[in-house]
């Protein structure tokens, strides 16, 4: 078993590329972001997911599929399965599985890096109009037009649901559940 265990915390398109390749190494590497880690003959690589996807494309290595029951879980499971680094690669809304990652690294004592990818930036002839909050993007709504392409997840769907005068097409991985816009 390789010497040096890897916890990524998945569900995006970079979170099975990065489990691909670690788990392809053979060689000693030295993980950027991850300052002293060096994986002596490869890499254990466990990516866990959320559950919130009834089927889930799989990455390589060892998948774990659920939560841990709150930071002092995860913490928990850290310490239970050696786990030499974490890796946050989640979806950007997910804020509290990001901060519970954080809590539970610090509180275990290994490393932690966010792999992010880059955010949306506003190009030429782009017309932008920020929101604070799911509410916020509902509310504004009316006044921008009358049909819509939403992409917040079948989550977040519940804000939208009173606008009824409006047509959306909504991108979501599993068919969505009421309330619905």
């Amino acid at each position: 078993m390789p010497g040096t265990h890897i916890l990524i915390l998945g569900g995006t398109a970079e979170a099975r590329q990065l489990a691909a390749e670690l788990t392809e190494l053979t060689e000693p590497t030295e993980l950027t972001g991850l300052t002293g880690l060096t994986g002596l003959g490869g890499f254990r690589v466990t990516t866990s997911l959320a559950g919130r996807v009834s089927q889930p494309r799989l990455p390589a290595g060892e998948v774990r599929i659920g939560g841990f029951g709150g930071p002092e879980g995860l913490a928990r499971w850290l310490r239970e399965q050696s786990v030499d680094a974490v890796v946050d690669a989640t979806h950007p809304f997910a804020a509290a599985i990001s901060a519970g990652a954080a809590y539970a690294a610090a509180a275990v004592g290994v490393p932690l890096c966010a792999l992010r990818r880059p955010g949306w930036s506003a190009g030429p002839g782009d017309c932008w109009y920020p929101a604070a909050s799911l509410a916020d993007a509902a509310a504004q709504l009316p006044a921008l037009g009358r049909r819509i392409f939403l992409t917040t997840g079948r989550l977040g769907l519940a804000a939208f649901a009173d606008l009824g005068q409006l047509r959306f097409l909504v991108r979501s991985v599993e068919p969505p559940e009421p309330p619905l816009p």
